[in-house]
């Protein structure tokens, strides 16, 4: 798989996920599924779940961020783009490093879930810093409670995905 990592088979992939995770961002910012500031359901973690087990912890973290990146300035939030950046960063960051210390005993679930979850940390923590206060962690309990929903919601998703994928040959079939 190493040799074939970059093919430009796989780069297509790459950008087709990518695509794929903006226009997932871009429909759910349309949608207020939670009462929580900042919660939300997550759907672009999906590619990103897919990203991780197919590509590396690398190339989902650069393609997580250009999503994050390119989705937030294509949905006209910009002042929305220290959040999404930084949330992607600690979400993808914590999924990688738990696929390596806890799967397969956390599974796909417990992945999204701790992605979820630190996404909506760093949410906290960027507001805090940029209103200068610390009121903002008084959202974290609901915003954890929103992870547990949204981040089992998304692992589901990215597990029959990443299922039906692999089942079909994958990406290398």
């Amino acid at each position: 798989m190493k040799s074939k990592k970059y093919s430009a088979k796989n780069i297509c992939i790459m950008a087709v996920l990518t695509a794929v995770g903006i226009v997932l961002q871009y429909v759910e910012n349309r949608i207020l599924i939670s009462p929580v500031p900042g919660g939300k359901l997550g759907l672009a973690n999906i590619v990103s779940l897919i990203n991780i087990f197919l590509f590396g912890g690398k190339n989902a973290m650069v393609i997580s961020l250009l999503r994050a990146f390119l989705g937030t300035l294509l949905s006209g939030g910009v002042t929305a783009l220290p959040y999404s950046v930084t949330g992607t960063l600690f979400s993808v960051l914590g999924m990688v490093l738990a696929k390596k210390y806890l799967y397969p005993k956390a599974g796909m679930v417990g992945l999204s879930v701790i992605g979820a979850a630190l996404y909506n940390l760093a949410q906290v923590v960027v507001a805090s810093l940029i209103f200068y206060t610390g009121y903002m962690f008084s959202y974290l309990p609901q915003l954890l409670i929103v992870s547990v929903v949204s981040g089992t919601v998304t692992g589901i998703g990215a597990k029959i995905l990443g299922d039906r994928i692999l089942k079909d040959g994958g990406f290398y079939g």
